[in-house]
């Protein structure tokens, strides 16, 4: 069954995706593959950008669209191409084949309407049995 993960953020988009580079550079340390889902293609530009800088002395394979491996970047939710391990949804709502992966990684941060949909997101989960975990960065991981 798939486990999801909710990290909890003081920042911004902009720190979320700071945080979703940490979490892919763990992913590979590890062997698995990441679908980061963003809101749009601008996002999707971002954080291929960070990635490239993200450490001088580490390589995170990735690119923009679900044919890439190990690490996809996309704002396509009709789409998860190949992938099955890890999902990062930096999207609202939830995609309708997240059962898929084997984990869910469910970013939130301080903007009301997006938060609410975390929290809907969150119901959704805990009430159909999903394994659930809650992470506060709030105060460890800061703009």
């Amino acid at each position: 069954m798939t486990s999801v993960s909710f990290y909890k953020l003081s920042g911004d988009l902009q720190l979320a995706l700071a945080l979703v580079c940490q979490l892919t550079q763990k992913a590979i340390n590890a062997n698995q593959q990441v679908l980061c889902l963003v809101p749009d293609m601008d996002t999707a530009q971002q954080l291929d950008k960070l990635l490239w800088d993200f450490q001088a002395s580490a390589f995170v394979p990735h690119g923009v669209g679900v044919e890439h491996l190990p690490i996809a970047i996309s704002a396509d939710n009709n789409d998860p191409g190949e992938h099955h391990g890890i999902l990062i949804n930096l999207q609202g709502p939830i995609p309708t084949w997240f059962s898929r992966f084997e984990r869910v990684m469910e970013v939130i941060y301080p903007e009301p309407a997006y938060e609410q949909i975390k929290r809907d997101n969150f119901k959704f989960y805990k009430e159909r049995g999903y394994p659930l975990s809650f992470h506060d960065l709030t105060e460890k991981f800061k703009p």
